[in-house]
């Protein structure tokens, strides 16, 4: 062999070598690839009114505090687009509460709690981003393969009971989301211990 073609074979190698010992760091700290894009949810432009939002709250809800046992529709909801992650980590979980992203992995949502009575589920979480907030989703699980969602508002903190959304005073407001004009509620007093 010349020494020309040796220097080509070992330059391979060396760049070989490189990228295996890449993946292998990355292997080795957990690597896993970008979370993708949440799904977008249109709620209902008009949302729910204070009377609507007790009769929602009336009645046992069963507290959730697994994004993954959520009724499936409301669950596939929160997967990212075109993939099967969910973009909303269970409390505790880590997230990016801000918006410099540290690990692009991590969902930029954290569930507070959620709760679900028959047709009826709601989910309290907090965003992370620009603006650190907390929000209450209403849904309506019209069946095992689908849902209606309801209202989406923000809370001035988190809640310590799905109790306070329904007595709690609305202002509303509307908010550009997905390039609409969509009508949000903002509840006052809700925040927890």
């Amino acid at each position: 062999m010349t020494r020309k073609r040796i220097s080509v074979v070992a330059s391979i190698f060396v760049v070989l070598l490189a990228v295996v010992g890449i993946e292998i760091v990355r292997y080795m700290k957990g690597y896993t690839a970008p979370l993708g894009q949440a799904r977008p949810i249109q709620f209902r432009p008009d949302g729910l009114t204070q009377a609507a939002r007790e009769e929602f709250l009336n009645g046992d809800f069963t507290i959730v505090k697994d994004v993954r046992v959520l009724p499936v529709p409301v669950r596939e909801a929160l997967n990212e687009q075109g993939g099967s992650r969910l973009v909303m980590a269970n409390p505790g979980e880590k997230f990016e509460a801000t918006d410099y992203i540290v690990d692009s992995s991590l969902p930029q949502r954290r569930l507070i709690f959620a709760g679900v009575s028959g047709d009826r589920c709601f989910i309290h979480y907090e965003r992370g981003g620009r603006g650190h907030s907390y929000i209450i989703a209403f849904f309506k699980v019209a069946s095992a393969k689908s849902m209606e969602p309801l209202s989406s508002g923000y809370c001035d903190g988190p809640s310590p009971s799905h109790r306070l959304f329904a007595t709690r005073p609305v202002r509303s407001e509307t908010n550009k989301q997905f390039g609409s004009q969509v009508l949000t509620m903002v509840l006052f007093g809700t925040r927890g211990p």
